[in-house]
């Protein structure tokens, strides 16, 4: 694993710049995705990241579009979400997604979960469809028949390269043995309270770049500990003069993999951007944070219901 100039080259031969601009929101997404990537591209981010569930590829597009930075020089990452894993699914919702987001070719094309579910329609309203008990039932889909399918849109050039979210270590072991095209990028939650060290470790024999989401913990999240106000995390950002946000960004990069984080005020965008080094035993010092107690702010047990439990999560949902 190569990275030079704060991007890392990846196992397709694409360079992933490591800071990047996440769009994952609320009903108001599209119109502060569309403003906060403008102000992203002025900052200097070069990579984005949406998924065709968030419904901001539209308005990502369009930043993209109307901006003076060269296609070329931006990364683009969308995702297939569940209801399309059946191979006939795939890529007329790739195709969807380079419709919405304006584009020739996706740069990332990502498994957004490892689960399927059942197929309805192409429409946002269709994405999340419970049953009468309140659970998304899962179908039986494996998984390597959409990466097959997947790995056709590379060879077709609809996308450059193609990769995997929320997968477990056993899953990506499977999905290794059977694929043509490796995955260039392995998608998930990492922050100090979940430094996922067996699955940086795991990934970095491979040669699969890690991206993690939500990098700082989701800290309005109710029942997950702040590491905005950790007091590690705290002595850190003085001794640099940094803010915790920052601190916690660059512990990301400084340990080899990108970070995605999300915002839609112009001083947090640029800020988010800022870059500087830390020392091993400032880095070491984070690390031991989540060493003992680990906690997950994405839970597909809480989120989806009880079938799609791929984590094999305690009754304590925040707590790993």
């Amino acid at each position: 694993m190569t990275i030079d100039n704060r991007t890392v080259k990846l196992n397709s031969g694409y360079s992933l710049p490591l800071v990047g601009y996440g769009t994952f929101g609320g009903p108001d997404a599209p119109e502060q995705v569309y403003a906060g990537s403008k102000l992203a591209l002025e900052a200097g981010y070069r990579h984005f990241d949406t998924a065709y569930l968030y419904r901001t590829e539209e308005a990502l597009g369009k930043a993209i579009r109307e901006s003076s930075v060269p296609r070329e020089e931006i990364f683009v990452t969308t995702k297939l979400w569940q209801t399309f894993h059946e191979p006939q699914h795939v890529r007329p919702a790739c195709e969807r997604s380079l419709e919405l987001l304006g584009l020739d070719y996706i740069d990332l094309y990502m498994l957004h979960w490892p689960m399927a579910w059942k197929f309805v329609s192409y429409e946002f309203d269709d994405l999340k469809k419970p049953d009468e008990n309140g659970d998304i039932s899962r179908i039986d889909v494996p998984i390597i028949e959409t990466w097959r399918a997947m790995e056709e849109l590379v060879k077709a050039g609809l996308v450059r390269s193609i990769g995997i979210s929320n997968f477990t270590m056993p899953m990506l072991e499977e999905l290794l043995k059977q694929c043509e095209i490796e995955p260039a990028v392995h998608q998930l939650e990492i922050h100090p309270s979940l430094p996922q060290e067996e699955m940086l470790k795991f990934c970095n024999k491979y040669n699969i770049v890690l991206t993690a989401y939500s990098p700082l913990a989701n800290p309005g999240y109710s029942g997950m500990p702040s590491m905005l106000s950790d007091p590690i995390v705290l002595r850190v950002a003085e001794k640099y003069g940094k803010t915790p946000v920052q601190v916690l960004l660059n512990w990301g990069v400084a340990r080899g993999y990108a970070v995605i984080p999300k915002s839609v005020t112009p001083e947090r965008i640029k800020a988010n951007f800022e870059h500087f080094n830390m020392d091993k035993e400032d880095i070491e010092a984070i690390l031991d944070i989540g060493r003992t107690n680990q906690y997950r702010s994405c839970s597909p047990l809480r989120d989806f219901g009880p079938s799609n439990n791929i984590f094999d999560e305690p009754v304590d949902l925040y707590k790993k």
